[in-house]
């Protein structure tokens, strides 16, 4: 644009001016001349400033208003294609009408006469309050940043109309076409973005008006609930209705049939809402439930069909082999279930239900028949109190229902003991109080029903029952996942492989530990939330945690030491469990010594150790000055009472780098003789060939002479010294070693030597030397070339002799004469009295 105006300026300039010299002055002439011209193309536009107008205006130039123009336009189309990104409706189409209906059924329960909610379903209700206002808000977040967004494009569009670059135009359209062009299409896309952002305020106005509405409704409805919260509450321990051995009318507006129907009605809404708040996290938990299960299920057949030791491995299962895919549900359902939002009781019911179906299965198959019979009339009466658990209206009617179930599962737990029996004690001791625990909650319930506490003789007795039948599937949990750990170690091609060996009792005590914390965890967690005391708990325990605390100077909380105490925990167990499998693998003998992990795995336990300090003292926020300033500290104990600690852990480190040592080396050091176990960070273990375990401090493995039979290769030279009779010929006896050494598993390079030694006192010696290829062998060798050498000499009548000794006795009448003196003397020393 601007070479096509520079252009109609040299052919004006060319046709109607005449030449000038080639001189200063009129060169500022002609620059002038053009200056004008190109001035002379801007004028006002009378339609935009107005005619009547005072205002002074000072004319731009034409490349101004070019440089303007360009600028705007790549302004409008950055916004219009911003605006094209217009706001996700999907979202507020589909939560909006969930929320409305959501509260309008809580309203109209609210409002039925004669409703009377229960304990346990007005937290449930707070807790579906609190879950739609926290979408709400989200949705409250996604609508203020669009309008604020929409705010400053409408600024931007409004400081453009405002500028006075629209004011001027061209005198003569066709001088300059694409310019004016370029002009019109900019007005125009104003106009289109103007109407757009106003359009898209609309649009999110209404959608913040409705989420404002139903936050009014939430807040309504919250401040109804907690109102009638503490009435209950306070309410809880006080007689409800009459003691049982009184005659009363129970008033019953509605029948048990239609409370179960509206309730179950009610929690499928809630359930469905729940699954659906989130479909990623739906399906993905389904996803990850179909695949373990297949995967566990080709895992146990691949061992059955494949392994050398497919049966041994098989024999130790108790409940994959027999029904692999309900023991990966029952192993996982619970891991799955702290997916979701765990404070829904219509979900937190279904993923019991689901445990309680599948536990059922695999007890089906693995127990007596009477233990299953027993088994599923505890099913029986869970499935009715966990019903009566969803109810939200109290139903008086249900109380003699719960009285009699109460009784029963005592009946049942009082028997256990005579009617279960395991090889592990643990199991029983597991059981025993798990009966005492419950059989308590059961006793209050029953006289708090007695009593006409009837809300909480039924917090007791749904907590009771729910909490023995949730404990017995957490402990087939437990069980499964121990199992398929120890599967998944199994499932190797490899004929070597490390784990073909493991002995699974230790694997057990490895992860046993672990798993129980987490069954623990997960029963105090539903056993407080059908005790409806998790809120009340969560609260007083995070008040305790966060509350900040001094120390003189010093502040702290009690949730930083535990979250630091926790952390470098875990960090151990990391270390100890990775050093535990890495151990195994060296151990069982690789083909080389090079593919050991060996001494090095001291290095990543050091490293996991101070990259798990370290994190935790970042979320303990810990001041790593205040770190640095205790570990000066510690360097004055360091040069006085830790030398050999620190001796000790530099040492290791030492063996880490240079390797002198792996798991799996047979070693001596000084008097001490036996195989490596583990180098650990301030001593080693080895194991000595009579089966003692030998602690060798780090330092003394570096200070000592150290022998390593296996440091380069697992060869070993066996020396044999045999001695046979001086009339024996020796050429046989040398032919019959020889033929002794003829064994497979005795090395041909270098070949074997057959040497004679000395003459001895009594016999020829002879020595052999031969090579074994694995040190592990050379006893046994030893043994066949020794047992055959004597049953070949045996045979061939070689003579290995004993030794020979002169012995000279004295004169026979002498020697009688002594033994009657010794006689006499032992005759008087008994007839002497004793003094």
């Amino acid at each position: 644009m601007k070479n096509l105006l520079l252009l109609l300026i040299f052919f004006f300039i060319f046709f109607q001016i005449p030449t000038f010299g080639q001189n200063t002055t009129d060169d500022q002439k002609i620059d002038s001349l053009l200056t004008s011209i190109k001035d002379s193309l801007i004028i006002l536009d009378p339609d935009l400033s107005g005619t009547n107008s005072d205002t002074l205006y000072i004319t731009p130039s034409l490349e101004v208003l070019i440089r303007k123009g360009r600028k705007y336009t790549l302004l409008a189309n950055e916004i219009m294609l911003e605006l094209q990104e217009s706001l996700d409706t999907t979202r507020f189409v589909n939560e909006i009408p969930i929320m409305n209906e959501t509260l309008a059924s809580i309203r109209d329960r609210i409002r039925t006469a004669n409703t009377k909610f229960n304990f346990r379903y007005v937290n449930a209700l707070f807790r579906l309050l609190e879950t739609t206002e926290e979408t709400n808000l989200d949705l409250d977040k996604i609508i203020e940043a669009r309008l604020d967004r929409l705010q400053i494009l409408d600024s931007l569009l409004t400081m453009v109309k405002n500028d006075d670059f629209f004011k001027y135009k061209i005198r003569d359209t066709l001088l300059l076409p694409m310019y004016s062009g370029e002009i019109q299409n900019l007005k125009e896309n104003i106009y289109r973005i103007d109407s757009t952002i106003y359009r898209q305020e609309l649009q999110a106005a209404r959608y913040q008006s409705d989420l404002s509405r139903i936050s009014m409704g939430i807040t309504e409805l919250k401040r109804y609930v907690t109102i009638n919260k503490s009435i209950l509450e306070r309410n809880l321990f006080k007689k409800e209705i009459n003691y049982i051995w009184e005659s009363y009318s129970i008033p019953s507006p509605k029948s048990i049939l239609d409370i179960t129907s509206d309730s179950i009605q009610l929690n499928f809404l809630i359930l469905k809402r729940e699954l659906m708040a989130n479909p990623i996290i739906s399906y993905l938990a389904l996803l990850i439930l179909i695949a373990a299960s297949i995967g566990i299920r080709r895992v146990v057949k691949s061992i059955e069909k494949d392994k050398e030791y497919g049966k041994i491995i098989l024999n130790r299962l108790k409940y994959l082999d027999i029904n692999p895919v309900s023991s990966v549900l029952v192993g996982l359902l619970p891991l799955v279930f702290f997916m979701f939002d765990t404070g829904s009781i219509a979900l937190l019911t279904f993923f019991i239900y689901l445990q309680v179906i599948f536990s059922s299965v695999l007890i089906h198959s693995s127990f007596p028949k009477p233990t299953f019979l027993r088994w599923m009339v505890l099913v029986v009466i869970f499935v009715f109190f966990t019903i009566s658990n969803l109810y939200w209206e109290i139903a008086y009617q249900e109380r003699v229902y719960f009285q009699i179930g109460n009784i029963v599962i005592m009946y049942i737990l009082w028997k256990i003991p005579k009617n279960f029996s395991s090889d592990d004690p643990k199991e029983l001791n597991f059981l025993k109080n798990l009966r005492v625990l419950i059989m308590i909650l059961l006793t209050f319930g029953i006289l708090a029903n007695l009593l006409g506490r009837y809300s909480l003789a039924k917090i007791l007795s749904v907590a009771g029952s729910v909490g023995f039948v949730h404990a017995i599937t957490l402990y087939f949990f437990v069980k499964v996942i121990m199992e398929i750990i120890y599967v998944l170690l199994e499932n190797k091609k490899e004929s070597d492989s490390f784990t073909s060996f493991i002995d699974f009792t230790s694997i057990q005590k490895r992860i046993r530990g672990v798993l129980l914390f987490l069954g623990f965890v997960f029963w105090i967690f539903i056993l407080l939330q059908n005790l409806a005391l998790s809120d009340y708990v969560y609260e007083t325990l995070e008040k305790f945690l966060v509350t900040e605390r001094f120390l003189g100077e010093t502040s702290f909380t009690f949730r930083s030491i535990f979250l630091f105490g926790a952390l470098i925990y875990v960090a151990y167990l990391l270390s100890n469990n990775i050093a535990y499998f890495v151990t195994i693998k060296d151990q069982q003998k690789p083909s080389t010594r090079k593919k050991r992990l060996g001494s090095s795995v001291l290095l990543i336990r050091l490293a996991i150790l101070i990259a798990g300090f370290i994190i935790a003292a970042t979320a303990a926020n810990i001041p790593l000055n205040n770190i640095t300033i205790v570990l000066g500290a510690l360097s004055v104990g360091i040069g006085f009472g830790l030398q050999t600690i620190i001796n000790n852990l530099v040492s290791g480190v030492i063996l880490a780098f240079e390797r002198p040592i792996q798991i799996g080396d047979d070693i001596e050091v000084g008097a001490m003789t036996g195989k490596v176990k583990e180098v650990g960070i301030r001593a080693s273990k080895i194991q000595g060939y009579d089966g003692s375990e030998i602690i060798v401090p780090n330092g003394d493995l570096l200070s000592q002479q150290l022998i390593n039979w296996t440091l380069s290769d697992k060869r070993r030279r066996v020396e044999l010294l045999i001695g046979v009779a001086y009339n024996s010929d020796m050429t046989l006896v040398q032919s019959l070693i020889k033929d002794a050494l003829e064994f497979d598993k005795i090395s041909k390079v270098p070949a074997p030597k057959v040497l004679m030694q000395t003459f001895g006192d009594n016999s020829v010696d002879f020595r052999v030397l031969f090579w074994v290829d694995d040190m592990d062998i050379w006893l046994d060798m030893r043994h066949e070339v020794m047992s055959s050498l004597y049953a070949s000499f045996k045979k061939n009548g070689i003579e290995i002799p004993f030794p020979q000794r002169d012995i000279n006795f004295k004169n026979m009448l002498e020697l009688k004469i002594d033994e009657e003196i010794d006689s006499n003397r032992i005759e008087k020393t008994k007839k002497s009295p004793e003094k």
